[in-house]
Parts: structure tokens; sequence; C-alpha cells
């Protein structure tokens, strides 16, 4: 029954693609939603098999595939621990995000499409799902190109609106530069193996941990390089530097759309895959430390572009990718589980925040800008509810879902052993560290700002007020902003109202998720620990780290965490409660680094005028009006010119004219005489 798990999300998109615009929101949201339930309760049973089975992996080979040479790749699937969690939470989430969508997607101008937008949500949970049971790198690499695929779709899903259109591409193209490094990554590896190449996961792992100077031996150069190749991979899928660019715009998708991609499927395969090749990537200690670098610089960057945002879909969209800067450091410090661990946590408490921004989104007739907010909690209760402890998980309030994973990711990169042969490896992790606990105090602040701008104070949106709507000019159905927020009419007939029950249902599955989620993981100072470090024993048993035991530091450095997220909710209730003029002012006095932050620190304009314009310009200028125009098309046009003037000379001498061919035969001979005669 493995390989119905993944069918049965791609027959719901099979079938809705059919109905096409037959399917009613409701029929089609249902097919797609049961498609993707059923195949949650499979994937349950089969992790609650492989729990049962200590981790055995439970594996179904479909068909032959790819057979040739030393290369011998069947359509397999496999189920261990790590890709049973996984189906897990792509499925259990994705039903909660499917149900809410029947709800959401309840715009009268997207009736037309919107079997379109659940054929596109099945597809994606197919093909992420195909990414992670795939037991080889080649099937891996079809759903890890699906979900580019998938996301190009959905991003773009109001594909009238040209900045949303482009959004998709963008997306589309940002991948494509990670793929082609986990592409070379992948042929490099295939050919270092020579004559024990393999492209199966669990025959790969047997054969390196048997024999590592078959990648160049632990800490070799081609073993760093491959590892640092699909690194590349990783940083497009999951948003890191440099390739986190096209994340943030994301948004510009409807906002299921956005809580799918962040935090179930798309922008955690990079980490999923450094975690199936941990018996790889320990082999390479420079490449674990580059991935932490960039890891941790990556969190920071993005929390300080999140604490100025007031569309609050951006906020989170920051706040993902500064989150998965925390995974990529968990796992560049050889804390695995701890990644992964992270993974998971992050899909409770991200899913529960977009969704509900969703509902606040849904109330206030799209409205994104937190600036036209205020007051909510009055409104809607229990979308405030739920957001305060989707708030109190990512800020990492003790007892939250957050609180487990973030904690043990900062604990162990301090303690991380991963780093001691290389330069300055003693430095490194406090350095880390450091970083990671700032941003996580920055972390707490835009979060707290986000709640107080949201939640507190006095409803700023309506007509009443007169708001001027966001420069954007767009609401989140991809649809004209009015002018004044809700469309100029009476204030108390548009004044926030809490959401239906298909909208708060899954938001009160995932808030319980995220209260309880760290339970799955708990530290070793209390009962029942580590469980998700036992059950992953047999996936990372080529890929263990020890680290070490009984530091004395570690209730200290909790302790100053603690302390700091405290300080940061305390500075933003201050400023954005207590006294609300205060920022403005701030931001005037530092007016140079507002405008940064504010403006995402003009990355997407170097990258404009640094990269792109010089390859537009170059596309242009040398491969079309030289290369291609002058060289390539002047020498097909010579042959042809060439080719027609020989064919017009044979037609002046075939003419058919007794004479013209008595004259050519006498000046033949002619010609044979005068040649005889000055030979002689």
């Amino acid at each position: 029954m493995l390989a119905l798990i993944p069918a049965l999300p791609l027959l719901g998109a099979i079938v809705n693609a059919l109905l096409n615009r037959r399917a009613s929101r409701v029929v089609a949201g249902s097919i797609a939603s049961i498609a993707v339930g059923a195949s949650a309760i499979l994937s349950f049973v089969t992790l609650f098999q492989v729990y049962g089975n200590h981790g055995v992996p439970v594996t179904q080979t479909l068909w032959p595939w790819m057979h040739a040479g030393n290369l011998n790749v069947d359509i397999g699937f496999m189920a261990d621990p790590l890709s049973a969690m996984m189906m897990c939470i792509i499925t259990g989430i994705g039903f909660l995000i499917h149900v809410y969508s029947v709800g959401y997607m309840d715009d009268p101008e997207d009736s037309r499409s919107v079997w379109r937008f659940f054929t596109y949500l099945n597809l994606f949970v197919f093909a992420m799902l195909l990414l992670v049971m795939g037991d080889s790198f080649p099937l891996m690499f079809v759903g890890w190109e699906g979900v580019g695929l998938c996301s190009y779709l959905l991003i773009g899903f109001w594909f009238t609106n040209t900045d949303y259109a482009s959004a998709g591409k963008k997306a589309f193209i940002t991948n494509r530069v990670g793929d082609f490094s986990f592409l070379i990554g992948l042929f490099w590896l295939f050919w270092a193996l020579g004559d024990q190449a393999t492209m199966n996961f669990a025959e790969l792992s047997a054969v390196i941990a048997a024999n590592p100077n078959l990648v160049g031996g632990a800490g070799g150069l081609a073993v760093t390089a491959i590892c640092l190749l699909f690194f590349g991979g990783a940083t497009g899928k999951s948003a890191q530097i440099p390739l986190f660019v096209w994340l943030p715009d994301a948004m510009a998708g409807p906002t299921p759309v956005s809580a799918l991609i962040h935090a179930a499927t798309m922008v955690t395969s990079g980490i999923y895959m450094i975690c199936r090749l941990n018996f790889l990537f320990v082999l390479a200690p420079a490449a674990l430390a580059v991935i932490a670098t960039v890891g941790a610089l990556t969190a920071l960057f993005a929390a300080t572009i999140a604490i100025t945002q007031t569309d609050i879909k951006k906020v989170l969209a920051y706040s993902t990718v500064s989150q998965l800067g925390f995974m990529f450091l968990a796992v560049g410090v050889g804390a695995f589980t701890a990644g992964f661990f992270h993974v998971m946590t992050h899909a409770f408490f991200k899913a529960l925040l977009f969704l509900g921004s969703g509902s606040i989104i849904h109330a206030l007739h799209h409205e994104q800008d937190m600036r036209k907010m205020g007051g909510l909690r009055k409104y809607m209760k229990v979308t405030f509810f739920i957001f305060v402890i989707g708030w109190l998980a990512i800020i990492g309030f003790p007892g939250f879902s957050g609180f487990f994973s973030k904690d043990e990711i900062l604990w162990l990169t301090f303690i991380t052993p991963v780093f001691a042969d290389l330069p300055l490896g003693t430095v490194m992790p406090k350095v880390l560290w450091a970083i990671a606990v700032t941003t996580a105090l920055l972390t707490a602040f835009y979060m707290s700002r986000l709640m107080f701008m949201t939640f507190w104070g006095e409803y700023r949106g309506g007509h009443a007020h007169g708001h001027a709507a966001p420069a954007h000019g767009q609401d989140d159905h991809g649809h004209g902003a009015p002018a004044h927020g809700h469309g100029g009419h009476g204030h108390d007939a548009h004044m926030p109202h809490e959401s239906p029950l298909v909208l708060t249902g899954p938001l009160l599955v995932l808030a319980l998720l995220s209260t309880v989620g760290g339970a799955l993981n708990l530290p070793h100072w209390l009962p029942g620990a580590g469980w998700l470090h036992h059950f992953f024993e047999p996936v990372f048993v080529h890929g263990h780290v020890a680290f070490p035991e009984g530091n004395p530091l570690e209730f200290p450095l909790m302790g100053i965490t603690l302390l700091g997220v405290a300080c940061s909710v305390g500075l933003a209730y201050y400023l954005y409660v207590v006294a609300p003029e205060k920022p403005a002012e701030i931001a005037a006095r530092i007016r140079p680094l507002y405008v940064g932050s504010l403006n995402k620190w003009y990355v997407d304009e170097i990258y404009e005028r640094v990269l792109l314009t010089p390859i537009v310009v170059f596309s242009r200028q040398i491969l079309w009006a030289v290369v291609d125009a002058q060289i390539i098309d002047g020498a097909v046009n010579g042959a042809a010119a060439a080719v027609t003037g020989l064919g017009r000379l044979h037609g002046r001498l075939v003419s058919g004219r007794v004479q013209a061919y008595a004259l050519s035969i006498a000046a033949g001979a002619a010609l044979i005489v005068t040649a005889y005669a000055l030979g002689a």
C-alpha cells in the first residue's frame, strides 16, 4: 500500500483536472481534501509500522526504470523513520491546509479557476511525497523538480496580475540555479564511486560507510566539493543566502499556498536532503562549517528585514527564511535530529501563523497591511487565541514546541565537536551561537510587533479612518485593492468578524500541535527525553556525531536566551502598545538603517544591476547580435547563398539548347588542345 500514499493526491489532481470548471469550489476542494486525507491516514499507518519494526524501513519496488552499465534504478519507495515522519508532516498538515482552502477560496472572481487551484495543491503534495519517499537519487530529483514546477504554478496562480506572474517565474528560475548545482554534485558523486556506483540511498550509505576513500576520504577535497554542490541545491529550495530572494515574493500566491510552501513542503526539502545524506556530509567538516555559517547568517539577515515589514505575510515570509537558517545551522553542526525536529515544530506553528494570517485577511476583506489592523482580539477571539499559541511557539516560550527545538539547536551549536580540526574550530561554535541567540531575540521582537500591531490597540481599518491603500495596490486575491481598504462602505458594515469554522477548525488542530509537539523530543533533563533521537538512530547510524555531555553552562545559556526573549517582548510591547509614537521617532533617528531594512537591504536591486542586467546586455549585444545574428545566421545564410549561386550557374549550363552544348564542347576541346600544346 506504500505506493498509494503518493498515488492518491495524484489521482485527486487528475479527477479535478478532468472535471475542470464543472467542479464547484466545494466539490473540487472535497475531492482534493479526501485524496490527501486518505494519504495522511496511510502515512500514519506506515509510521506506526516502522516504529513497531524498530526503524526497519518499509520498501516497495514498482517496476524497473533505468538499467545501463553500473546504473540500476527502479521506481521504488522507502519509508524509514526519516521519510515516514516527513510523509506524516506533508500529508497531515497538507490535509488541514486543503480543508482550510475550501473556505478561504470563496471569492466569486476565482470561482471559474478554483478547480485549477486544488489540482495544483494535490500535485504539490504528490511531488513532495515523491521527493521524500523515493529510494534513489533520480526519483528524489523527479520530486525535487516537481515541487519547483508546482511552486511556479501556485505562486503565479493569479497569472493575469503581472507582478504575481513574475513572482512565480522568479521562484522557478532561482530554483533552477540551485538545481544545476545539485545535478553537478550528483554526477560527480556517481563518477567518484566508480565500479561501486549506485543511486539507491540504502546501498549508497553502506558503500560509502564501508569505504570513504571512494569519495576522497574524510575531509577530502572531492567529498567537500560534492557536499557543497548538494548544499547549493538546498540553498535554492530552502531559500538560503544567496538564493533566498524568491521566497518572500512567494506571498503572491493565495495564503494557503504560502502555508503549504513555507510549512510542510518545498522549503524543507533541502533540510531533508542533507539529513538523508548525513553519512556523506559527516565526511566533510569544512562543508558542514559552510552550511552552519550560511544558515546562521541567513537567519540573522532575514530577521533584520522582518522587523520593519508592514505586510503581515511578508513578516511571516522573512520569518520562514530565518527559521530555515536555524535548521541549516543545526545540520551544519552535525545535529541532524535537532534540525529535523525544528522542521517538524516549525511546520506546526508556521502553518498555524500563515493560516491565522489568512483568517485575518479573509475577515478584513483581503487587507494585509498591519497598519490597518489593530484591536482584532476584540472581534476575532478564536483567531486571536490560536495566534497567541503560534506566537509563543515561534519565540520559544517555555513549554511550547518551538522552545524545545530551538533551544536544542542553540545548545548543540555551542558544544558541537565537528569543527575541532578546522582553523578557528574552537571559536566558530561560540560565534555561531551568538549569531543564533541574536536572531532569536530579533524573532521575539518582530513577532511581538506583529501581534501587538494586529491585535492590540484600536481597529485602524475601514472607511471611517480613511487610510490609503498599500503601495502595491493589490489584495491577497490579485485584484485591485480599494482606495480605503474596504471598498469605501460605512465603517460598521465592514468591521472585523470571526472566520467560519472551516477556517478556524484546522487552526485549532495546529494550535494543539504547536503546544504539545515538543513532547516528541524532550531534552535530557526531562522524563521521557529524546524519543525522536532514539527513533532516528537507524537513519543516522553512519552520520552520528557524539556531542559532549554534562556541560554546566547549559542552563545558564538557556537563561540568557530566555531573559533576552522576555526583554524583546517587553520592548515590542512598549513601542507598539504603550508608546506607539516611538517607532516613528526611532526610525527617523536611524533612517538609513530603517530604510535599508524596509527595502530588504536592496538585495533584489543589487542582483538586478550586478547579475541580471549584465546577463541581459551580454545576451542581446553579444550572443544575439554577434554570435546568433552574424556568425550563426551568417554561416547559414552564406551557405544558402553559395548553394543558390551554384544552382543558378548550373541552370545556365544545363539550358537545353543544342547551340550552347556545341559551344561548350568546342570551348572544352580548345582548352584541352591549348593545355596539351603548352605542356608539350
